[in-house]
């Protein structure tokens, strides 16, 4: 829903490569089923800011700032890790650490039928939020697109 948590909506860049996002919202994760693994871990509530932009027919971007207490970049990527090699519909899912900003940051690549999706996360550099692409049959160049607009 929209405007549940301003501030982490203001986390979300207003434009990428000057396009605005399609639609914006916030919410909250507290359910066993919606924070997944994270749970174990002790984070029982999390909260995000978000925007999707769309991209093709199929195809598009979503940024996300999530926030929790205990809730780090690490965790969130096992998670997405962890929900891609579940999934029935994956054919292949390859995670690969890397740097954003000098920061420690985690790709999942994710073949999903016809589509290929890549998901990054890492982050913020005041270190309060946890900041997700997720890009779904779009170029590299869009992707990083995507991850600079966050910084």
């Amino acid at each position: 829903m929209k405007g549940v948590y301003p501030a982490l909506e203001a986390r979300i860049p207003e434009r990428i490569d000057g396009i605005e996002a399609a639609s914006r919202d916030s919410g909250r994760f507290c359910s066993e089923e919606t924070l997944g693994s994270i749970l174990d871990a002790g984070v029982t509530e999390v909260r995000f800011g978000g925007a999707i932009w769309e991209a093709g027919e199929r195809g598009g971007l979503q940024l996300g700032a999530f926030e929790g207490d205990r809730l780090t970049p690490a965790l969130l990527a096992e998670e997405y890790r962890r929900a891609a090699d579940a999934s029935r519909r994956t054919e292949a899912v390859r995670a690969t650490t890397l740097e954003v900003d000098g920061r420690p940051a985690w790709r999942i690549d994710v073949v999903n039928g016809s589509s290929r999706q890549a998901i990054v996360v890492w982050g913020s550099s005041d270190g309060t939020v946890v900041q997700v692409v997720v890009a779904a049959d779009v170029d590299e160049a869009q992707l990083q697109g995507a991850v600079a607009a966050f910084r």
